[in-house]
């Protein structure tokens, strides 16, 4: 029999074992048959105090001495935690107050011993509990089987006596329970020990989190002061903080070194002096940086002899030499010169000379070793596919400056399409009022943000605390007040919440910073120089010549004008600053920003009104603070209709190929910061990950990069003229042109009738539901408004997309707006700038295309589309010469802009003289067949899933849609004629464009639920379908899909199902996945716990919810169901960057949409040899073999605070069985891909 306990601690049942008399011992008692006793014993178990104690008063009653042991228990339990006097006792409750938060219990289990009873007056239980010579030797399962056999034999025995003891009870010896004690005893302490060390690290990471927070507020702080001449300042901040003893932590030498190069810019030789002292008192060792800054104010100051000199051996003594500062440091301006000259006058070195900038290395990895085996190769180009420069030596200066000048003011004011059609005089008067107001704003505002400065600048000088006085001093008050005004006409249409307005003001103050303090040091001249020697090799070389040489060239040129290898890697301000020097300015705002309330009325009389209110209301549940615009200022700054558009200079296209990237931190933009790798503000594992990895080894990535950037675009001016027609013309449904809000559904009218309770929660569901369109509709539209803007800005013009990537190594263009990503009318609007001959296969390919497009033929062969196309030649003809008035079969396309686009193209080169020789710019598609599942059928060699998915060679194309839609309409008939009726109600719409968004996303990983909503869109989309079947036929249908899959791709579940299990196990051991593209690129999943960062300022606190990926635990739902389609994500991307580097190095144009690739006509049949070249040689490759070894190798120990954790140690076993366990692979020759015609098609 055994008997389960629940209390506070064994240490409190140790304690109350002693307090019971030996007339009671442990085995004289037995629960079993009594109610009162069973509901005694469900009350100790879940410490129901009160229920307890009830039933207890109950059974004292009766004066049964079965129930006097949970009694004696239980009271000694509570005198245990009752408060007592002394210091051992104090020390043991606040024990058992840890242990009651972390919710500790022992489940003390106590193994009764049989009497000694003649073996003939035992029971079968008794007799098996006394065979039994250890403890804990019974499962749970036979202890309740014996706990009722000794019940049902005793019931009659206990309603006879049930006024007396028992006298043959089975009873516990006083060792086993020791023993049992003693063990449980050594598994708690392990727990302690265990649960103390994950919060001591916890506390540890979180007090790192907030230094780093703290540093880089403060090092924000003083570089701010040195920028605005308030050298003196950043001292007085620096004395105080170093003479607080809990700020005096933060401080570290990069903080030191701000201060130092703003005294040796001053020549100040005494305060350079001061600060080393300051930092050596305070054990702070100067780095290589802080000697650069001595030697430069010994230039300044022209001090020679012992000081430099002294200073010099200082340095040797420390470890550092002379070249180190020239390889490592990074130099402003005139720096340099001055550093050379304390060197060569001061120290007597006058042979002294700058280390030569390293010779480049050569990347090593296999994939494209034969790319970059010789530099003195010349890449194996056609020479008939060379192009002539698309600018002159003159154009090329005078397109610089302009992108420099661009880049410098910040923002382009660009002209709206909207701005095209007339406008009525009440339009024109409206505008006249808006400019009145602003005027008036600009004026409130620029003496309010005096009126703050001065504030803040008080508050800085008296206390000589790190405030926000600096940074509301790096920009002229003018440029404060012009973003504030910005803001106002964006906020003005529906309102924003704080958070948002107040980080995209801190944003846009931090750019413009940067910016001015490149042009302070000096830098800006010598990148423009820069800048202007590499355009003019990038347009006289077809893609910037071969892989790798526009990186080499740039960094060539650095070098040559003596550019550090430091230069622009300024430190980011923290999030908390952004927010509140972003919050300040809208309280300004909303304080400040006045109205005419008597606008809009037959009244001279002026009544000025707050235009911006903060209030606060509910988004998803959660209260959040928002700026809402008065009614007046919404009509106001609509009906005005303004016809400028402001964007930063970083949203748009660059007159010039971008800066190719060189490094993690160089690239993209001239002036504007870009990022390699984009992530969130908090997120730093994927920076930490790729600053450890060669930069040799990240070559064919940033090459890959450089070339998509290097395409030149030009825009499609018959289709953007089309467009904005239709655009002003209150838009179309049908072409996917957004129309206006005014085409909105309008509100539901309330009418004289009394409503009923349901009638009103209708109305606010539908208000609700109109509400919702609006906004959308609204969004839509101003989309869509800025691309044709930006797009009619750039119409005589030659543009460049820079570009970089996500963690996944997935590659976007950085202006955001207006790109080849876009929508079918984006697409339709861009076409290369260099053309080239369509030559013999051109004409072909374009009509194929045009076929691909329209959707029409997509089971058909080649053949049969260029038939197809050759048969509607007259439907051609008449979309490219009357699009708008003809028979419009263009707009039965799937792409219809595009569509149009292509149509127009065959018809100028069909009506040219010489088709062959006609020049096109037209970009042709060979898009991937689902390649997510190509990827897993490679991986796993799978036949099946190959066949499906074109990897085989096949007469005509296979539709794995189609496939799965067949499939799952066999499992339905089967139902539906087993009476299923669900299934009976789906006979006839199982459709491939029902189940095609659901196959396409399985593979990227979607769940049931969302393919369940995948599903109930497309079922709703049908006519004919029973709307009241719809959520019950979308659950049936996603079941059937994914057994449908399961079935068609079994390798590919296979790996999917690894690779998942592998992600749970990985995260349950604290750790994040991570892995390394066959490229060599670092991959690192950023899901982690996000944790509420509380930023407190006067208007009001906001939370962020931040993700600081490298202090926080994995998010292990996340993590696993990622990992999959994260994994799927890098190898096309591997496969797209290999496309392009190959195709580069062939002079070929490219670029990509993900899994699209793009090229000229008469370059189809190259790129389409090289796109199938590089998947066999990529999944040539162990993928699966050597990210095992990977795994194993990173995880395959565990960290120090979780091996002395059962659990722990359990899943990391399992986890090393798991990643060695790599999937099977099939029999598929991967080299019948080479000739698969739909691979890509």
């Amino acid at each position: 029999m055994a008997l389960i306990l629940r209390l506070t601690s064994v240490r409190s049942f140790r304690s109350t074992i002693p307090t019971l008399g030996s007339s009671v011992g442990l085995g004289s008692v037995w629960f079993g048959g009594c109610p009162t006793c069973n509901k005694l014993r469900t009350a100790a178990r879940y410490q129901n105090t009160v229920a307890f104690r009830t039933y207890a008063n109950v059974a004292a009653k009766k004066k049964d001495p079965r129930v006097e042991l949970y009694t004696v228990l239980s009271s000694r339990a509570q005198q245990l935690s009752k408060p007592e006097k002394g210091e051992g006792v104090r020390q043991r409750q606040k024990k058992q107050e840890i242990l009651k938060k972390r919710k500790v219990s022992s489940h003390i289990r106590l193994e009764p011993v049989t009497s000694p009873l003649h073996p003939a007056q035992q029971t079968h239980a008794q007799r098996s509990l006394s065979s039994k010579s250890t403890v804990n030797m019974y499962t749970t399962d036979e202890v309740e089987q014996m706990q009722t056999s000794q019940r049902d034999n005793s019931v009659s025995k206990w309603q006879a006596t049930q006024n007396k003891p028992f006298r043959n009870t089975p009873r516990v010896t006083e060792s086993l329970v020791e023993e049992e004690l003693d063990v449980l005893e050594e598994e708690e302490e392990a727990r302690e020990k265990i649960a103390r060390r994950q919060e001591e690290m916890e506390k540890m990471k979180n007090i790192e989190r907030r230094q780093n927070e703290e540093q880089a507020y403060i090092l924000s702080f003083m570089e701010a002061c040195v920028s605005i001449g308030e050298v003196d300042r950043a001292t007085r901040t620096l004395h105080y903080l170093k003479n607080q003893k809990k700020k005096r932590k933060h401080l570290n030498a990069d903080i030191y070194n701000v201060v130092l190069k703003g005294w040796a810019k001053l020549a100040n030789m005494d305060k350079i002096r001061h600060l080393f002292f300051m930092m050596t008192k305070d054990a702070l060792q100067p780095n290589l940086q802080s000697y650069a800054a001595a030697l430069e104010c010994m230039g300044r100051a022209g001090l020679t002899g012992g000081v430099p000199i002294r200073c010099v051996k200082q340095m040797y003594k420390e470890g550092f030499n002379l070249e180190d500062i020239f390889r490592d440091c990074t130099f402003e301006a005139d720096e340099q010169e001055y550093i050379l000259k304390a060197i060569r006058d001061g120290c007597g070195m006058a042979d002294f000379a700058p280390p030569l900038p390293p010779l480049p290395q050569r990347c090593t990895t296999d994939l494209v070793s034969s790319i970059y085996a010789d530099e003195n190769n010349s890449h194996d180009s056609d020479e008939s596919l060379q192009v002539q420069p698309l600018f002159t030596e003159d154009e090329v200066l005078q397109r610089c400056n302009a992108q420099l000048e661009m880049e410098t003011q910040h923002w382009l004011k660009v002209e709206s399409v909207e701005g095209q059609r007339q406008s009525s005089q009440e339009v024109l008067k409206l505008r006249e009022l808006l400019q009145t107001h602003k005027t008036m704003w600009e004026a409130g505002l620029l003496e309010a943000f005096r009126t703050l400065k001065k504030q803040m600048d008080r508050q800085s000088k008296v206390k000589g605390q790190v405030n926000i006085y600096p940074f509301l001093c790096v920009l002229d008050d003018q440029e404060y007040v012009e973003m504030m005004v910005q803001a106002i006409c964006l906020v003005a249409v529906t309102g924003d919440p704080l958070l948002i307005i107040a980080r995209e003001l801190g944003m846009k103050i931090q750019q413009k910073y940067r910016i001015k303090q490149k042009l302070q040091s000096g830098g800006v001249e010598k990148i423009g120089q820069i800048y202007q020697d590499y355009c003019s090799f990038m347009v006289n070389n077809n893609q910037g010549g071969k892989p790798g040489q526009a990186r080499e060239l740039w960094s060539q040129l650095e070098g040559g004008q003596g550019v550090g290898p430091g230069v622009g890697d300024e430190c980011a301000w923290p999030i908390n600053l952004i927010i509140n020097l972003g919050s300040l300015l809208v309280d300004a705002m909303v304080r400040e920003v006045k109205i005419d309330n008597n606008l809009f009325r037959k009244t001279s009389e002026q009544k000025l009104i707050p235009a911006l209110y903060h209030m606060y209301t509910y988004r998803n549940i959660k209260q959040v603070g928002i700026i809402k615009p008065h009614p007046m200022l919404v009509q106001l700054v609509e009906g005005a209709q303004d016809t400028s558009l402001v964007f930063d200079s970083s949203l748009l296209p660059m007159l010039m190929p971008p800066v190719p990237w060189s490094s993690v931190k160089k690239g993209g933009f001239l002036l504007s910061p870009t990022k390699l790798m984009r992530s969130n503000d908090a997120t730093l594992q994927h920076e930490l990950l790729l600053e450890k990895v060669g930069t040799s080894e990240l070559y064919p990535i940033l090459d890959s990069l450089n070339q998509l950037g290097a395409c030149a675009w030009k825009i499609n001016q018959p289709i953007l003229d089309l467009v904005i027609r239709v655009f002003n013309n209150k838009g179309s449904k049908e072409l996917d042109i957004p129309q206006p809000v005014s085409e909105a559904p309008t509100f539901p009218k309330l009418g004289t009738e009394i409503l009923t309770n349901g009638d009103k929660q209708a109305m606010r569901k539908q208000m609700a539901q109109v509400r919702k369109l609006r906004s959308e509709m609204h969004s839509l539209r101003m989309d869509m408004l800025y691309k044709l803007s930006i797009a009619n800005r750039f119409r005589h013009e030659i543009f460049y997309f820079p570009h970089n990537m996500d963690f996944r190594g997935r590659v976007y263009p950085c202006p955001p707006h207006f790109n080849h990503l876009g929508s079918d009318v984006a697409r339709s609007i861009l076409v290369f700038a260099e053309g080239r001959p369509l030559g013999e296969k051109g004409l072909e390919w374009l009509k194929i295309h045009l076929v691909n497009l329209t959707g029409f033929k997509k089971k058909n062969s080649q053949m049969e589309r260029l038939e197809y196309a050759n048969e509607m030649m007259e439907e051609i003809f008449d979309s490219a010469d009357n699009p708008m008035t003809g028979r419009k079969w263009w707009m039965t396309a799937d792409e219809p802009w595009q569509a149009l686009a292509c149509c127009m193209e065959i018809a100028n080169a069909v009506r040219s003289p010489d088709p062959q020789a006609y020049v096109s710019h037209f970009p042709v598609h060979q898009d991937g067949s689902c390649n997510g599942l190509q990827h897993y059928a490679a991986l796993g060699r799978d036949i099946t899933g190959a066949h499906q998915v074109n990897l085989m060679p096949a007469e005509s194309p296979q539709d794995v849609y189609s496939g799965v839609a067949r499939q799952v309409e066999k499992l339905r008939a089967k139902d539906a004629e087993e009476g299923v009726k669900v299934a009976q109600v789906l006979d006839g719409f199982i459709k491939r464009k029902v189940v095609k968004q659901t196959v396409m996303t399985v593979v990227y990983g979607v769940t049931r639920y969302g393919g369940r909503l995948q599903i109930q869109r497309q079922l709703k989309d049908i006519p004919d379908f029973p709307q009241d079947h719809v959520w019950e036929a979308s659950g049936y249908l996603v079941k059937k899909v994914f057994m449908s899959l399961r079935e068609i791709f079994t390798l590919a579940r296979e790996i999917q199902d690894w690779l998942t299990e592998s992600a749970r196990l990985i995260s349950h051991v604290g750790s994040a996945v991570q892995w390394v593209t066959p490229l060599g690129l670092p991959v690192v999943q950023p899901y982690h716990k996000v944790k509420n960062k509380l930023v407190r300022n006067e208007m009001q606190n906001i939370i962020l919810n931040v993700s600081t990926d490298t202090s926080e635990r994995p998010d292990i739902i996340k993590q696993k169901n990622a990992f999959p389609p994260n994994f799927i994500h890098s190898l096309d991307s591997t496969h797209m960057m290999l496309t392009s580097l190959h195709c580069q190095q062939a002079g070929i144009q490219y670029v990509s949409v993900h899994d699209c690739f793009w090229t000229h006509a008469c370059t189809v049949d190259t790129m389409n040899r090289i796109c199938r070249e590089q998947f066999v040689s990529l999944h040539s490759q162990p993928i699966l073999e050597d990210l095992s070894k990977y795994l194993l190798k990173e995880y395959g120990s565990l960290s120090p605070e979780l091996q002395t954790s059962p659990t722990a140690v359990s899943k990391h076993d399992k986890l090393m069985e798991v990643l060695v366990d790599v999937p099977p692979k099939g029999e598929f020759d991967l080299r019948r891909v080479l000739d698969s015609t739909y691979f890509f098609s």
